[in-house]
């Protein structure tokens, strides 16, 4: 296997996947909250995310958003957690949601240790 050294690699990882928005009622249920708290998140992401900001490796996301302003958000979301996101898609949004949206997750908090 012919491996790159690393003075050859512009990232140290980069990730392909979904972005989505986390919405969190803190510890209250999604049923009665007025407030939600906002994260970005997915699977892959969340690898590439973690590994800036625990070890400063150098990590993008290849991904595709809506072009509006909550695809506009994760972007910012991404931005602040370090990620390289010059490889994001942009899909021209047609007002409604028809056919591009972004993917939105409400997750209350579980009773796990």
């Amino acid at each position: 296997m012919k491996i790159k050294a690393k003075s050859e690699c512009r990232w140290d990882l980069v990730s392909l996947g979904e972005v989505m928005l986390r919405l969190d009622p803190g510890d209250g249920r999604i049923h009665t909250a007025r407030t939600f708290q906002v994260w970005e998140g997915g699977g892959e992401y969340n690898v590439a995310r973690g590994l800036r900001r625990c070890f400063g490796m150098h990590t993008a996301i290849v991904t595709a958003l809506a072009e509006n302003p909550v695809g506009r958000l994760v972007q910012d979301l991404i931005y602040q957690g370090g990620v390289d996101q010059s490889h994001i898609k942009w899909i021209k949004y047609d007002g409604v949601g028809r056919s591009v949206r972004n993917g939105l997750n409400f997750t209350e908090r579980g009773f796990g240790v």
